[in-house]
């Protein structure tokens, strides 16, 4: 930890505050206004402030504009399911479209943080909040509206000398995707996306099985320790992230232990935001131990639910998950070995 913060920049310190801004400003007007029961729509949209960790300053908007797009595309798709009240296999196979396109973007776009974690998130966690379609409108426009404050602050910050240097030029998104994906080695992406979006379904279905509470989060842990499958040091990084992952859980567990009035949980979702942001970029692991009560925080902000029972299924979830991500990951390291 001691070295961790000794490696702090600068320029570290002002992404986080503004990833703070991106997160805490939209929060905190619409609770002013009274109307936090749109909150997690504007967290989600504003989670694209977390993308790009590390590139030029243009192409970091670049990235976010991408991210930002898709992200407000599965918050649209999740709002659909659940004012359509689909049956619960459509919500599976929307979750496995999720995996395999938010898996193919983010390889192709080679942005950090990697991996399908914060879409499978909103995905299920949208799409388990009962609504209407004649809220769609409002919702889509509130997730927007968080994407598009974090793309203006990441558009302010590109004005001016980029202290990162220019980097690689920017040609544009399409261009940038189109070279991304045909320098992927697609048989091995193929075997990830598979991988990955089996591990995901097997996670969810046998939370909704056991019977834990809403059963998102078993689902995300394994997304958030699939990045590991295509590592060289691949159990390193798989006891790092697990590691990072249970930890957070614990972390969450801690604070909202206290039970934090709405002020109190924007607060903490916004520090645990702004850490995450430092953190990213130098170890996913310890990213993980701010990201997961970040996300927890996000899934119960509109909902108001007391934390006792949430925070047991989280644990419990969590534990499951992480063991179905070892399996997926043995699994998978064998199948990439045959082929």
């Amino acid at each position: 930890m001691r070295r961790f913060l000794a490696d702090l920049r600068r320029d570290d310190v002002e992404d986080a505050l503004r990833v703070a801004l991106a997160i805490g400003l939209p929060l905190l007007a619409l609770d002013a206004v009274g109307r936090l029961d749109l909150a997690v729509y504007a967290a989600f949209g504003g989670l694209a402030m977390l993308y790009g960790h590390g590139e030029s300053a243009k192409q970091r908007l670049e990235t976010q504009i991408v991210a930002g797009v898709g992200l407000v595309t599965t918050i649209a798709v999740a709002m659909a399911y659940a004012a359509a009240q689909a049956p619960l296999p459509v919500l599976g196979a929307l979750l496995a479209v999720t995996v395999i396109a938010a898996a193919t973007l983010g390889a192709a776009m080679r942005w950090v943080p990697r991996g399908e974690m914060f879409f499978v998130l909103v995905l299920l966690i949208i799409a388990s909040i009962p609504t209407s379609w004649d809220r769609l409108p409002i919702g889509i426009a509130t997730g927007a509206g968080g994407a598009a404050f974090s793309v203006l602050l990441a558009w302010l910050s590109s004005v001016g000398n980029d202290k990162r240097g220019e980097g690689p030029a920017c040609d544009g998104w399409r261009h940038r995707l189109a070279a991304g994906y045909a320098k992927l080695d697609h048989r091995q992406h193929l075997v990830l996306m598979v991988v990955a979006t089996l591990g995901v379904l097997t996670a969810w279905g046998l939370a909704i099985v056991l019977g834990i509470g809403h059963p998102f989060w078993a689902a995300v842990t394994v997304a958030a320790l699939m990045p590991a499958l295509a590592a060289t040091d691949i159990w390193r990084r798989t006891l790092h992230l697990m590691l990072g992952t249970l930890g957070g859980v614990g972390v969450a567990t801690f604070l909202f232990s206290f039970d934090p009035g709405h002020l109190a949980l924007i607060a903490i979702i916004i520090v645990c935001q702004a850490a995450a942001e430092i953190a990213v970029a130098r170890n996913y692991g310890v990213a993980l131990l701010f990201f997961s009560p970040l996300a927890i925080g996000m899934s119960n902000l509109s909902r108001g639910a007391p934390w006792p029972p949430v925070l047991l299924d989280r644990l419990a979830e969590a534990a499951l998950g992480t063991a179905i991500a070892f399996l997926t990951i043995l699994v998978g390291r064998r199948i990439l070995k045959v082929t």
